[in-house]
């Protein structure tokens, strides 16, 4: 490989020897360097987001969770559905033939059959309609016994009834008062269920992405410590070759040889973190655990400065985090219970009749002609008046609601201050989290420069290795440094959104679609 020279042998300093054992160890195995880590897939954190969004199996879980939160609406809302029902009877009796039974009849037939159709109004009234036909049929007048009274003979008829009730609450119900204040409610904790769902769904899909940042950062460190190994390696049998030669005269090797063995153990172990991190998320993904997975996430390295206006950004977030509508919608149902529990303290009363057509026939349909022509009519009226006395249920309701209103109120008053905290901590993380990033990237271009120069100086044999290996360390530990703080940069990003309750904005994902209650949440 290189030409043979002929060289007069003389002895030589020291000095030079080393320096020409060096050369000749650099020749053959080449510059040390702190290794850049190979990456595969590159992946923004929109990708990161939508294949979470996508596939994770927690938000799965929670979507489909979110698809049943208008539960307790739609459970308060059916009792005022339209319903419908259908009825028969059939009644035979036979009585002793004794005298008292001769205008009766000892054998009497009283089928029915009835349709009808009702509704309660959330304004408190009561609507039905039934059409009925009763068919009656008797022996009175037609047996040889009753002989004397023919004249009470009948042949079977059908009586037709068309009958129309309206009932109205009144006091306590007034018009359908308290019905609306527990629809109000209802529907106001289906949109509280659907808001504290959301608010677990953002956590949820912050968690995703943590979950992949983290699998990039073992890859870093992992790729890390191979690079210490590897340099750790080389500079031991830099020594090995120089104790061959004799020039190893304070045991340096023995040194060497229990730092590789300490960065063969760190490698090891920072596999095997990488592979739990890796499966871990694999099966999260709903994916096999051994399917080969690796990725490049595109980080955000430039300056997401904070806004002047933080009363804007304060009166941003309390219309938009899910947390805080979810704890106003309480506090409006805590005053709608203490309203509803008040007006619980009257007595219930109601008013009501009924208005039925009648007529027969001896056929059917035929006895339902002309029905309403009202030439057999009846008519009721009444009202029904309940109250408890003493009426304690009513009593301590009040006292209950009474109090989880004051509770819902100081509860309001602390999610406003928390949100103000929250938004603080986040602008703050904000900018501190990129002042650490841009001293993590100035730190790393530092170590750079000094262990080029410490690596020069040792190939020219000037330094030591004491001074290479802590300027090869500095400058790989660096470089994770640089990776983790440039994360939780990123995650000091979507914190500060979350804080604002612009993350899904923010990133183009609509998760309150999957539901029909956002109209609903401020009536």
């Amino acid at each position: 490989m290189f030409p043979i020279q002929i060289i007069e042998t003389k002895m030589t300093p020291p000095s030079a020897n080393l320096l020409a054992l060096f050369f000749a160890i650099f020749v053959a195995f080449g510059p040390l360097s702190a290794k850049e880590p190979v990456k595969a897939t590159s992946l923004r954190m929109d990708d990161i987001l939508r294949m979470a969004w996508e596939n994770q199996v927690s938000l799965q879980t929670l979507k489909l969770q979110l698809k049943t939160t208008n539960y307790d609406w739609e459970k308060a809302n059916g009792a005022y559905a339209w319903t419908t029902e259908a009825k028969g009877t059939a009644k035979n009796t036979t009585n002793f033939n004794l005298p008292q039974y001769a205008i009766q009849g000892t054998r009497i037939t009283d089928n029915s059959l009835q349709a009808g159709i009702n509704k309660k109004f959330s304004t408190g009234t009561t609507f039905g309609i039934a059409v009925i036909d009763n068919r009656f049929e008797t022996n009175a007048g037609k047996t040889q016994s009753s002989s004397g009274f023919s004249s009470f003979a009948q042949p079977s008829y059908h009586f037709a009834t068309v009958g129309i009730n309206i009932s109205q609450d009144l006091l306590k119900n007034f018009f359908g008062y308290q019905d609306r204040l527990k629809l109000a409610t209802a529907r106001r904790s289906s949109s509280i269920q659907r808001l504290n769902t959301l608010d677990s769904l953002s956590k949820s899909l912050v968690n995703s992405l943590i979950e992949f940042w983290n699998l990039s950062l073992s890859e870093e460190i992992l790729e890390t410590n191979s690079s210490l190994l590897g340099n750790a390696k080389t500079i031991r049998d830099i020594y090995s070759k120089k104790a061959n030669f004799g020039f190893d005269t304070t045991g340096d090797i023995h040194q060497w040889n229990s730092i590789v063995l300490t960065a063969t153990s760190a490698v090891k172990n920072s596999e095997l973190e990488r592979n739990k991190n890796r499966r871990d998320l694999l099966a999260s993904l709903g994916r096999e655990p051994e399917e080969n997975f690796s990725f490049l996430p595109v980080l955000i390295e430039e300056k997401i400065a904070v806004t002047s206006n933080y009363e804007e950004e304060v009166h941003t977030a309390l219309e938009k985090r899910y947390d805080v509508r979810a704890s106003l919608l309480q506090l409006k149902n805590s005053e709608d219970n203490f309203k509803s529990a008040d007006n619980g303290l009257l007595p219930k009363f109601s008013v009501g009749g009924t208005y039925n057509f009648k007529n027969y026939d001896q056929q059917f349909p035929q006895d339902f002609y002309g029905i309403l022509g009202g030439r057999f009519n009846q008519n009721t009226a009444e009202f029904k008046l309940e109250y408890p006395l003493g009426n304690e249920i009513a009593e301590a309701e009040f006292k209950k609601a009474e109090s989880e209103k004051r509770q819902a109120q100081l509860e309001w008053i602390e999610a406003q201050n928390k949100v103000r905290a929250d938004l603080l901590s986040k602008r703050e993380n904000l900018t501190i989290s990129y002042e650490l990033f841009l001293e993590a990237k100035k730190n790393k271009e530092e170590s750079k420069l000094f262990y080029d120069k410490a690596l020069s100086a040792f190939r020219n044999g000037r330094g030591t290795s004491v001074i290479l290996r802590n300027a090869m360390d500095a400058y790989v530990r660096s470089q994770s440094n640089h990776s983790q703080s440039l994360i939780t940069y990123n995650i000091a990003i979507v914190q500060y959104e979350i804080s604002k309750g612009t993350f899904f904005e923010k990133y183009s994902l609509d998760p309150e679609q999957l539901t029909l209650l956002n109209e609903e949440e401020n009536k």
